[in-house]
């Protein structure tokens, strides 16, 4: 029955905004990465790029369910794999794109800034064009910079999925050993272990993103005890902390009886104080960001390399300089904008 209950709770946790339309939905997976589908009951047919949901269906949490995008039901969260089949698709949906909204006004400013180059070019002077020097012997530095930086922000996201793989597989090992221990241990108190897992790990994910009233409220009275959860609100800024606490300290007191004692008991209490350990870890990746020095760098050597761009190019190209700087501006940018979606990532 603690197993049972261990995994319907699970469930219901998954993150899903309610009354959300098509296009938000596909927004929100671009960026968490998952694909959250809805209406369980309903025969869905298989998504494809030109037909699109509308309404705004209301849905429980606990009625939400993870599909492919071709409809085929997920046992767990999956990330989205890209198929050559694809292609059309995603070129259509291109305006939908969250990176080019970010970076729509760099975009347009440098397009603006090579109409004025162009303009200048054929009605004031006759700019001379050098394509072996400028900006093109510097494209490979550039390159380099950009490079690097995203390769930076990968790694560190990947360190932060790491962390969390850990906080999941500890949390499984300790349910795991109370399912076991559980008539040595009690039942009540395996059950309130169990609920300190599940509270420690959404009072984790508050801790390092923002603290949700909801949320809060869910954790103080589902569950956490009344001197608990008094407890947990004087705590403020370090309630994870006091969750892992609460928990390595009830485990130490649970009655030596059966099977219950010697390494076992150890076991589970290291367990614990892992569980724990992982919030030091995590506080690492979000309070250690990429060094601002290197990233102001890299803008100001991009935006300044954008802006020669069209002064090199506009003696041979004339106004098809004004789409040339638009592509190239949208394929440095967005790599640097990619660089920065990764490295916030938490």
């Amino acid at each position: 029955s603690i197993q049972r209950n261990l995994v319907t709770k699970t469930a219901v946790a998954v993150p899903f905004g309610e009354g959300k339309n098509a296009a938000g939905r596909r927004r929100r997976m671009d960026e968490t990465m998952f694909y959250f589908e809805e209406d369980p009951q309903e025969k869905r047919q298989p998504r494809r790029w030109w037909r699109r949901r509308r309404g705004q269906p209301k849905t429980k949490p606990e009625d939400v369910i993870i599909r492919t995008r071709r409809g085929r039901e997920l046992p767990i969260p999956q990330t989205l794999r890209y198929y050559s089949s694809d292609w059309l698709r995603i070129l259509a949906e291109m305006r939908e794109s969250m990176i080019l909204n970010r970076i729509f006004i760099i975009v347009a400013s440098n397009v603006a800034w090579a109409a004025a180059v162009v303009l200048f070019h054929k009605f004031v002077w006759a700019i001379p064009t050098e394509p072996s020097t400028g900006p093109g012997m510097l494209k490979s530095a550039l390159g380099y910079l950009l490079v690097f930086r995203t390769n930076s922000a990968y790694n560190r996201f990947w360190e932060g999925r790491k962390i969390w793989q850990e906080v999941v597989d500890k949390s499984r090992q300790l349910a795991r050993y109370m399912v076991l221990y559980e008539q040595e241990i009690g039942t009540e108190r395996a059950r309130q272990v169990i609920r300190l897992v599940r509270a420690y790990c959404l009072t984790l994910k508050q801790h390092l993103t923002s603290y949700d009233a909801t949320e809060t409220k869910y954790i103080e009275e589902e569950l956490l005890t009344k001197e608990e959860a008094e407890s947990l609100r004087s705590w403020k800024r370090a309630r994870p902390l006091f969750i892992a606490g609460r928990l390595e300290m009830l485990l130490q007191h649970s009655p030596f009886e059966g099977i219950f004692r010697g390494e076992d008991r150890l076991t589970v209490v290291g367990v614990a104080r892992d569980i724990g350990g992982t919030l030091a870890s995590c506080e690492r990746i979000v309070q250690t960001p990429i060094p601002l020095n290197y990233a102001r760098h890299t803008s100001r050597f991009l935006t300044l390399w954008i802006m020669l761009l069209p002064v090199t190019m506009v003696g041979d190209l004339g106004w098809l300089a004004l789409p040339v700087t638009a592509f190239v501006t949208w394929a440095f940018f967005a790599i640097q904008e990619i660089g920065l979606v990764i490295g916030r990532s938490r």
